[in-house]
């Protein structure tokens, strides 16, 4: 069991590095050099689909966290982790963070995704595209900064120091 387990918990770290990492480089790399592009109909079909392809994988890689995650949850279950009260406290941390992710993410593609593409085909103004992109960039960041944290919590949790502090 324990080769299974290590399976499941490498298919978790994989999943984490295909959601993580392209939000990265979409922040730091793709966006940006999107911004250079004075084209505006090339440049919005090639950031449509540059999200659309990062919405898969990212949708994807998302699902596979939160199936893996439940089998990593009832196995520290299992392992009397969840007894320990730093381990319990920070992977509680983590949890609600994950629901904060999830709930971001739909929020981006189902709210900003679809009103920008919407206000784009209509060729709305200027100013209410904008609008839209800057809430769509605050999620996007915030995205980005709960699923670093929720890295940081990871890490925390396979650290010793998780394991001290005694019984909850």
């Amino acid at each position: 069991m324990e080769l299974f387990d290590a399976i499941i918990l490498w298919i978790h770290l994989v999943a984490a590095v295909l959601f993580v990492g392209p939000q990265v480089f979409l922040a730091a790399v793709a966006i940006p050099s999107l911004q250079t592009l004075e084209d505006v109909p090339a440049r919005r079909a090639l950031s449509r689909r540059i999200t659309r392809g990062f919405g898969m994988l990212g949708g994807g890689a998302l699902a596979v966290l939160i199936l893996t995650g439940f089998y990593n949850y009832a196995q520290a279950s299992d392992d009397g982790l969840l007894d320990l009260k730093r381990y319990f406290w920070v992977l509680n941390i983590k949890l609600l963070l994950v629901v904060v992710v999830v709930i971001l993410t739909a929020l981006h593609a189902m709210v900003f995704g679809r009103r920008l593409q919407q206000l784009q085909e209509s060729n709305a103004s200027e100013a209410e595209i904008a609008r839209v992109r800057q809430q769509s960039m605050i999620a996007s960041v915030a995205n980005l900064v709960a699923s670093l944290a929720i890295l940081l919590c990871a890490a925390l949790l396979t650290s010793e120091w998780s394991h001290m502090g005694g019984l909850r």
